[in-house]
């Protein structure tokens, strides 16, 4: 074979080789954009964001719905106005619809975040004392936290009038992601300062769009 064809080929070869690489590199970026992105894509911005020429996008689309056709795959790109969007098959409805049966987990407001630090430090605790250490009235947060599962009577108080004494429950520590009480956070101040707030994180499988507790 003549040296200079053999050249050629293997130059071919390997720019085919290279435009192979780009387009799935290419075709990976738009699909991850487009699944990271909370709002539908328009061409220029996914252009822009993938650092190519606008023409390139629809291309890009087509590949990738043939290949999720071709390998049978539950979603689609689907263009939304002048926006590009993933979206799930119909025929997947009745199984994503489930999802609405699963509980959300509250997020909880700043009031209830106080209310639950000094119960859980000084559990059990009646609400005179928890109002005092936060100095305004808390009927309506830790009726909201008795609800919510958070917070449950542990019995009356030896105190006249024998108010309700209040402590946390299993669900707050579920919620906090610790075990026992022995794992909240060490309090370096005295007795009497107890902070109004929670340090611990809350693990990450919250969902933004979840209600707040009062």
């Amino acid at each position: 074979m003549d040296g200079n064809l053999e050249e050629s080929i293997k130059i071919e070869a390997t720019d085919s080789r290279v435009s192979e690489v780009m387009e799935h590199k290419n075709d990976t970026a738009l699909e991850a954009i487009l699944f990271a992105s909370p709002n539908p894509l328009t061409e220029a911005q996914l252009a822009r964001l993938m650092g190519c020429d606008k023409r390139q996008v629809p291309l890009i689309i087509d590949r990738l719905n043939y290949s999720y056709l071709d390998s049978g795959r539950s979603f689609r790109i689907e263009r939304f106005g002048d926006c590009f969007r993933l979206y799930t098959l119909p025929e997947f409805d009745k199984y994503i619809s489930r999802l609405a049966e699963i509980p959300r987990p509250a997020r909880l407001s700043r009031a209830a975040l106080e209310v639950l630090a000094i119960v859980a430090y000084r559990q059990p605790i009646v609400k005179s004392e928890i109002e005092k250490i936060r100095g305004i009235e808390s009927d309506g947060v830790i009726r909201t936290l008795l609800e919510r599962g958070f917070l449950t009577v542990a019995g009356k108080s030896d105190a006249p009038g024998r108010p309700l004494l209040y402590k946390t429950t299993q669900e707050f520590l579920e919620f906090f992601g610790i075990s026992d009480l022995s794992e909240l956070p060490e309090v370096a101040v005295p007795e009497t300062e107890i902070p109004k707030t929670i340090t611990l994180v809350r693990p990450p499988e919250e969902p933004n769009s979840a209600d707040e507790a009062e």
